[in-house]
């Protein structure tokens, strides 16, 4: 991804923060995404599972890493941005997405000659997003999202209690769940209901850290649904209007 500080639309300047995080964001969202990965990346059937695992775990560094280092992925990938009026396209060597994802290191894929690839080896996701003036600068906004907003505290604490409990009964095989609810005055079934939630998809939990989560999704909502929580991402998202 070529190093930008701005880019312009129509005159207008908009901050390569906001194009780069829209970038980041989209191509979390792809590698999270079993079905869009065996979509553009054959693999025969024993093969899937890892390729799946491999693209969460992309996607999750994508979430984490520091700036330099998501945009040395992106480097590595090939990717180039086109900016349109309605939109944001991603272009990206299939490639290098297929050696990410089989456990090229990413160190040894920057290095390969850089050459623009074949058009057979592109492949192109896309943002809808649009324009909005803030002052004498364009922001970019993705359509079908909310505004960030402030981390809510109490989802704070859910998401952490629930990593917390997992953690400690990992690291005690004499720990129970019973234990740790006289422990802690609940009742057996609210952990129960609380241990669903290390199983989020990355991109919800990503999206409650940052203050993304939907207008009316607060703890209570959570701890509504989380009985129901499937283990399929995209079902999740749906039950919880991610």
């Amino acid at each position: 991804m070529r190093d930008v500080k701005a880019n312009r639309v129509g005159g207008w300047r908009i901050p390569a923060g906001d194009l780069e995080g829209l970038v980041v964001n989209r191509l979390r969202d792809f590698f999270a995404n079993p079905a869009a990965l065996l979509d553009v990346i054959e693999a025969p059937g024993s093969a899937q599972r890892q390729l799946i695992e491999r693209g969460c775990q992309v996607a999750e560094e994508l979430s984490t890493e520091a700036p330099d280092k998501a945009k040395a992925k992106l480097m590595a990938l090939m990717c180039r941005i086109t900016i349109r009026s309605d939109r944001i396209e991603i272009a990206l060597s299939r490639g290098r997405t297929a050696e990410l994802l089989t456990g090229v290191s990413i160190e040894l894929a920057a290095h390969h000659e850089r050459l623009a690839p074949a058009s057979h080896d592109v492949m192109t996701l896309r943002v809808p997003a649009r324009l909005r003036r803030v002052g004498r600068e364009m922001r970019m906004l993705v359509e079908g999202t909310v505004e960030k907003t402030a981390a809510d505290p109490s989802l704070l604490r859910v998401i952490a209690r629930a990593h917390d409990i997992q953690e400690r009964l990992n690291q005690n095989n004499d720990l129970t769940v019973q234990d740790i609810a006289r422990e802690e005055g609940v009742t057996p079934a609210y952990l129960y209901n609380l241990l669903r939630l290390p199983w989020l998809a990355p991109d919800i939990t990503t999206a409650i850290v940052n203050g993304r989560q939907p207008r009316q999704f607060n703890a209570m909502t959570l701890m509504r649904k989380v009985s129901r929580l499937p283990a399929h991402w995209p079902a999740q998202r749906a039950l919880l209007g991610f």
